[in-house]
C-alpha cells in the first residue's frame, strides 16, 4: 500500500511539472507508469450481514456422561465442548485433580497423544533450533511450578499422576508426561504467543440496561486443529470460590472466566515495548494469578489491584480485563519500569499519544497498553491499531444494542487472510457475558476453522444453583 501512494504521488508531482513549464500545455507526452493491482477494496466489500437479532443461542444436549467414583469429577460430552464440574467441596485439591485426568482418559483415550502434539507445536513456534534439548523450558516449568500456592500445586500433581503415570520430562514421544502436564497450564506464561482483544459495554449503551461483555481469544490452533476438539466449559465448586472457566481439557488456570459474584477476567499478552528481556527467574504465573483474584475477590476492581500490586512478580507485561455489572476495567500489568507503571485503565483514563477512544461507556482491549504514561503498540502497529479503530467504528456511540444486535455487529466483517480483522483465522473462543440474563454465550471454534456466519451456544448461567 504505501508503495503504491508514493507512485500515485510521482504521477501527481510530474503532471504538475508538466503543467507548469517547458511550454507545455497538456498530458499528451505523459507516459503513466505500470503499476500492479490495487489492492484497496470498497468498505462495503469488506462487511457481511449477519442474522442474530431474535435468533437464540444453541443449547447443545448431553451426548454421554461420566463421573468419577468419589464424585468430585463429572464430564457431560456435548456435541461442541465438555461440560466439566469439578466438586472441590467433598474432596482434597489433589483428590479433584485425580478424578478430573481419569475422567479426562475416559472421555478422550488420545488426549495425552493430542496435547503433546499440540505442545510440541507451540514450542517449535517459539523455539526453532533446541535440537531435541528442552532443559531451558523444563527451567521455566519448573520455575512456575514452584512459586504456585501450594492448592493448585496438588491439583496439578493429582492431574498428572492420573493422566502421565510413571512418564517423566520433557520429550517427544506420544505420551504426556508430568513435566509436559504442568507445561500445558504455563504455555501462555512460558510460551506466549496470544493475539486477543475484548469490549466492555456498559448499561446506557444496551437495551437491557445491563452490561455486555465480550472476548476473543486468538492463540494457535494446533496443525490439525487440536485445540478445537479440547474445548471446555468448567465450573470449579469451591462455596465462596465458585466459578465457571472457558478453556480447554485439563487445563487449570484462566483463559476467560466468570465467578458466581460476575467477575468476567480474561487476559491479552502485551510483552514489552521498551525490548526488555523475557525471564521467568522469581516470577510466577499471571494466569493462576488471574484465577486467585476471581476466586477470592468479589469484584471487578478488587481484581485488578491485586494484579496490579503484584504485576513486577509476572514473566512479561499484559492487559488483564475485569468486568463486573458495574465496572469495566484493564489492569495494565506492566513489569519493568522502563515501560511504565501498573495502573488500573477505565473508560475515564486519559489515553497515551496519538491513542484516541470516542466513547467513555465502553472500554476496549488489544494487546498493547493504552492509558497514559504506558507505552503500547496501538498508534504504531497495524494489528492492533486496525483491532482498536474497528471496535471504535463498530461500537462507540451505539444505544439500545440487544445481545442479537451486538452478534451482528461483532461478527460483520469479512474474513481475511491478507486484511488486519477483529477476528483472524487462529480465533480459539468468542465468549459473551450478558449482565441481563447472568448467563455465558460462546462462540467454540470448530475443528474446520473460523467460519463467517458462527454458531452461538448458550453456556447457561454462571451463578451456580446448588
Amino acid at each position: 500500500m504505501r508503495r503504491k501512494i508514493c507512485v500515485f504521488t510521482a504521477v501527481i508531482a510530474a503532471s504538475a511539472v508538466l503543467l507548469c513549464g517547458c511550454g507545455k500545455n497538456g498530458y499528451e507526452d505523459f507516459v503513466i507508469p505500470e503499476q500492479g493491482n490495487s489492492v484497496l477494496t470498497a468498505l462495503k466489500e469488506n462487511v457481511v450481514e449477519n442474522h442474530y437479532e431474535g435468533v437464540e443461542p444453541t443449547v447443545e444436549e448431553a451426548q454421554s456422561t461420566e463421573t468419577s467414583a468419589d464424585g468430585l469429577c463429572t464430564i457431560k460430552c456435548m456435541s461442541s465442548y465438555y461440560d466439566i464440574t469439578l466438586d472441590y467441596e467433598k474432596g482434597s485439591y489433589y483428590d479433584v485433580g485425580k478424578a478430573y485426568g481419569e475422567m479426562t482418559l475416559k472421555v478422550r483415550a488420545d488426549y495425552g497423544e493430542m496435547m503433546e502434539q499440540y505442545l510440541f507445536e507451540n514450542i517449535s513456534a517459539v523455539f526453532m533450533n533446541l535440537n531435541g534439548d528442552y532443559s531451558s523450558i523444563k527451567e521455566r516449568v519448573d520455575s512456575f511450578y514452584n512459586a504456585l500456592y501450594s492448592d493448585y500445586k496438588q491439583e496439578l500433581d493429582g492431574f498428572a499422576d492420573a493422566v502421565s503415570g510413571d512418564s517423566q520430562g520433557i520429550k517427544k514421544d506420544g505420551i504426556l508426561s508430568a513435566d509436559e502436564v504442568r507445561l500445558c497450564q504455563f504455555v501462555p506464561d512460558a510460551l506466549r504467543g496470544t493475539a486477543c482483544s475484548a469490549i466492555s459495554l456498559d448499561g446506557t449503551m444496551t437495551a437491557s440496561g445491563s452490561r455486555i461483555s465480550n472476548r476473543i481469544l486468538e492463540w494457535q490452533l494446533g496443525s490439525e486443529n487440536q485445540l478445537c476438539r479440547a474445548h471446555s466449559l468448567v465450573h470449579f465448586i469451591n462455596g465462596s470460590k465458585t466459578l465457571t472457566s472457558v478453556t480447554y481439557l485439563g487445563f487449570f488456570p484462566i483463559l476467560t472466566a466468570v465467578s458466581d459474584d460476575g467477575v468476567m477476567i480474561s487476559e491479552y499478552d502485551v510483552g514489552s515495548y521498551m525490548g526488555e528481556p523475557y525471564t521467568y527467574l522469581e516470577k510466577r504465573s499471571y494466569t493462576y494469578d488471574m484465577r486467585y483474584a476471581v476466586e477470592n475477590y468479589a469484584t471487578a476492581r478488587e481484581c485488578v489491584d491485586f494484579l496490579v500490586d503484584n504485576a513486577e512478580k509476572y514473566p512479561y507485561c499484559v492487559n488483564v480485563l475485569a468486568t463486573d455489572e458495574n465496572d469495566a476495567l484493564v489492569a495494565e500489568l506492566v513489569v519493568e519500569s522502563s515501560d511504565g507503571t501498573p495502573t488500573v485503565r477505565d473508560g475515564s483514563s486519559k489515553l497515551g499519544d496519538k491513542i484516541e477512544w470516542s466513547d467513555p461507556h465502553c472500554v476496549c482491549v488489544v494487546n498493547s497498553f493504552a492509558a497514559d504514561g504506558n507505552p503500547g503498540y496501538i498508534a504504531f502497529d497495524a494489528n492492533n491499531n486496525v483491532r482498536w479503530k474497528r471496535y471504535e467504528q463498530l461500537f462507540c456511540g451505539q444505544k439500545g444494542l440487544t445481545t442479537g444486535r451486538f452478534k451482528e455487529l461483532i461478527t460483520s466483517e469479512k474474513l481475511s487472510e491478507t486484511r488486519e480483522n477483529i477476528r483472524s483465522d487462529s480465533v480459539v473462543h468468542m465468549v459473551l457475558a450478558d449482565y441481563d440474563t447472568k448467563r455465558l454465550q460462546a462462540v467454540l471454534t470448530g475443528e474446520d476453522g473460523v467460519v463467517q456466519t458462527p454458531e452461538f451456544i448458550d453456556l447457561g448461567s454462571w451463578e451456580y444453583a446448588r
